[in-house]
């Protein structure tokens, strides 16, 4: 296939071989960065041009995939393309300029869009099941908007759960949540780093996410994105400089006075961790990328050592004793 009018970025959705690929990053010089998401599947509960299709987890792509020899990379762990293979590009702006064209209807999505009034709309996405029509009556909606436009729309959120227009997500949910990202540290100390991030939120009886994504004109930010050589795991407490890039792929903590240049986090549990001025503490592997010494969080999908936390915000919130006693459960005290 040749190449899209506009670059792949991260959260488009790629059809390769029938099957359906989300985008990871930006860079792919080496290949489209992407993950396993859908495969046609007799026993399949969603249905497109009259195939079935399935949703697979992390292992169940991972399994599927090395099965049929489709594409991922053990050593990235996650799945490089070919460009040439690409069957068809899916961008979350366009099926937004599609709803407000009335070329398909979605209530739920509608009223998501005008919560957000006052956001140009070609500044906002939506990826998942409901980007490639796919979606099940359990789908939530995962809210797309790009650059700066995203902290407008997390301040509208923030606003909204304030004033009563919007709802936290319900113990239950948070639980889910919790429990299907496998987090690594206190249910306690996630949920206070969670609830002051909003970018979760229930309008009405639907569930949405707000995923940040950078802007077209953002593209050519010189953040690492491909692995470099390992050297040594260890702790790191600094400064966080800048959180502008915390909720980007990977996320990006700049600090102060550290032997790394910044955080790179590949996890989505880990994002927007901080803010600008706090202190904080992260563990994963140093990373020797470009010249530059980078502290990589994330480094395979289940570690139990392996965090980013702002410990301003624990202290604050008396939480200090907890987060101690974690650490030497877990060994690191």
């Amino acid at each position: 296939m040749k190449n899209p009018t506009k670059p792949l970025r991260l959260r488009d959705f790629i059809k390769v071989k029938d099957c359906f690929f989300s985008i990871v990053g930006y860079d792919h010089s080496k290949g489209v960065k992407s993950f396993l998401r859908y495969v046609p599947s007799p026993r399949g509960d969603r249905i497109l041009e009259r195939t079935r299709y399935r949703k697979l987890l992390h292992d169940e792509a991972v399994k599927y995939s090395t099965e049929r020899d489709l594409y991922y990379n053990e050593e990235l762990g996650i799945f490089l393309v070919p460009h040439e293979d690409i069957q068809k590009v899916y961008k979350p702006e366009n099926k937004i300029k599609e709803l407000l064209e009335g070329k398909f209807t979605d209530e739920e999505l509608r009223k998501i869009v005008e919560f957000f009034s006052g956001i140009p709309t070609e500044k906002m996405g939506v990826t998942g099941s409901r980007l490639i029509d796919l979606k099940s009556e359990e789908s939530d909606v995962d809210f797309v908007m790009y650059g700066d436009f995203w902290f407008i729309g997390r301040e509208k959120i923030r606003n909204g759960i304030e004033s009563g227009k919007l709802a936290e997500p319900s113990q239950e949910m948070w639980d889910f949540i919790y429990t299907k990202r496998k987090v690594n540290i206190p249910f306690d100390i996630f949920l206070l780093h969670e609830r002051r991030k909003y970018h979760r939120a229930v309008l009405g009886s639907t569930y949405f996410d707000l995923l940040y994504v950078r802007d077209y004109n953002e593209l050519g930010k010189s953040i690492p994105e491909w692995r470099g050589k390992r050297l040594e795991k260890t702790t790191i407490k600094g400064e966080l400089l800048d959180d502008s890039l915390t909720f980007d792929y990977p996320a990006c903590f700049p600090l102060s006075k550290t032997k790394v240049r910044a955080i790179l986090c590949f996890t989505h549990t880990y994002v927007g961790q901080a803010i600008k001025g706090e202190e904080i503490e992260a563990r994963g592997y140093v990373e020797e990328i470009g010249g530059e010494r980078y502290l990589v969080v994330g480094t395979s999908r289940e570690v139990t050592d392996e965090y980013i936390l702002s410990l301003d915000l624990i202290e604050k919130n008396s939480l200090t004793k907890e987060y101690i006693l974690w650490k030497k459960s877990i060994g690191l005290e």
